[in-house]
C-alpha cells in the first residue's frame, strides 16, 4: 500500500505535494488569504486510494484534466463551489463533488472544509462497468458532478469508503488489504457500488431490462463455476464476467431459477465451507485465519451471517 503524508503552512510546497499525489493544478489562496495549513494523508492500493485533504483556509483549486483517474470529494464540514464539465454544483457533506478524467475544474473551497476523497483509477472504473454491462466499454464514462450522499445506496457506498480508509491506515500486515486478491475484491466492489449508486453515461444501459435465452443452464453453470471457487477472491462481476453475460442478467436469472442473488448464493456457499472447516478443524485453528481463507473480508458481518445460518457462533462450532 502507498502512504503519503504531508503538513505544511506553505502554500507552494501545498500545492507541490498535492500535485504529486493528483495532477498539476493552480492552487490561490482567497482574497486576505495569505498562506494555508495544509493536512493531507493520502493511502492507496491497487486502483483505488483515500485521500483525507484539508488546507485549513480558503482556496481556489484549478487543475486540468484528470486523465487517469476519478475523484469522489465528500466534504466533512464547510462547502466547495465547483464547476467542471460545463456544469456547476455546490458541494456540503450532503453532496459530494465528481470529478471525471476529461475536463479541467475550477473549485473554490471554504475556510475549514477537509475533504475525504475518494480516488479510481480510469482503468479500474472501465474493466468493473464492463463487468456490469457483460461487454466492452465503448466510450468514455462521465459521471455526474454532483452525487447526493442521502440516498440508501450512497449511504452504503460510503459506509464502504470509510471501511477502505480505516483499513488503509492500519499498520503494515495487519490490514485485510495487505491480501492482493483481498484488495482487489474489495476495489471491484467499491467501484461497482459507485457505478450502480450514482449516474452516469452508462446508467440507463445498465437500467435496461435483463435477460438470458436459458436462465436455467446459466444459473447451473454459475452455480459449478461457484462450487469450484467460492474459495478465490471471487466476485459476481467475476463470475458474470467468466459465463460472458452482464451482472444484471446474472441477478435476473438467479431471482428467477432460486428466489435469491448470486451475492446470497455465494456468501452462503463460503459459509457453509466454513461450517466443514470448522467442524473438521484441529487443535490450534484460528476463526479468523479460517474465515478469510474462505473469502470473507468483514469479520463482523461473517460472525453475524454465520449465527443466522447455523444458529450459533463460528467459536462454538470450533470448539465443538
Amino acid at each position: 500500500m502507498d502512504a503519503v503524508t504531508v503538513r505544511t503552512d506553505n502554500v507552494e510546497h501545498a500545492r507541490a505535494e498535492v500535485g504529486r499525489v493528483f495532477c498539476p493544478h493552480r492552487l490561490t489562496p482567497q482574497a486576505g488569504v495569505r498562506d494555508v495549513r495544509l493536512r493531507m494523508a493520502a493511502r492507496r492500493v491497487g486502483g483505488v486510494g483515500i485521500i483525507d485533504l484539508d488546507y485549513g483556509q480558503a482556496v481556489r483549486i484549478q487543475p486540468g484534466p484528470l486523465e487517469t483517474f476519478y475523484l469522489v470529494q465528500i466534504p466533512r464540514s464547510g462547502s466547495t463551489m465547483m464547476r467542471h464539465a460545463g456544469r456547476s454544483v455546490t458541494s456540503t457533506p450532503d453532496v459530494a463533488s465528481v470529478l471525471s478524467p476529461y475536463d479541467a475544474s475550477d473549485m473554490h473551497w471554504s475556510a475549514g472544509s477537509p475533504h475525504r476523497i475518494f480516488y479510481a483509477d480510469r482503468r479500474a472504473v472501465d474493466r468493473e462497468l464492463a463487468r456490469l454491462l457483460g461487454r466492452p466499454v465503448d466510450g468514455p464514462v462521465r459521471l455526474d458532478i454532483g452525487m447526493s450522499m442521502t440516498t440508501a445506496a450512497a449511504r452504503a457506498w460510503a459506509r464502504g469508503v470509510d471501511f477502505l480508509a480505516d483499513e488503509l491506515s492500519q499498520p503494515m500486515d495487519t490490514s485485510l488489504l495487505d491480501h492482493p486478491q483481498v484488495a482487489a475484491r474489495f476495489e471491484q466492489g467499491l467501484i461497482g457500488k459507485l457505478l450502480l449508486a450514482h449516474r452516469h453515461t452508462y446508467s440507463d444501459q445498465l437500467a435496461e431490462p435483463a435477460g438470458h435465452t436459458a436462465p436455467g443452464r446459466l444459473v447451473r453453470r454459475a452455480r459449478a463455476l461457484i462450487a469450484d471457487h467460492h474459495d478465490e477472491a471471487l466476485t459476481v462481476g467475476d463470475v458474470a464476467e467468466a459465463l460472458r453475460v452482464s451482472v444484471r442478467t446474472l441477478q435476473d436469472c438467479f431471482r428467477r431459477e432460486l428466489r435469491t442473488t448470486p451475492t446470497a448464493y455465494l456468501r452462503a456457499c463460503r459459509l457453509d465451507a466454513v461450517h466443514r472447516a470448522l467442524r473438521a478443524a484441529g487443535p490450534g485453528t484460528s476463526v479468523t485465519t479460517v474465515a478469510l481463507q474462505h473469502g470473507f473480508v468483514h469479520l463482523g458481518r461473517f460472525a453475524g451471517d454465520y449465527r443466522v445460518r447455523f444458529g450459533e457462533s463460528p467459536s462454538t462450532t470450533l470448539r465443538g
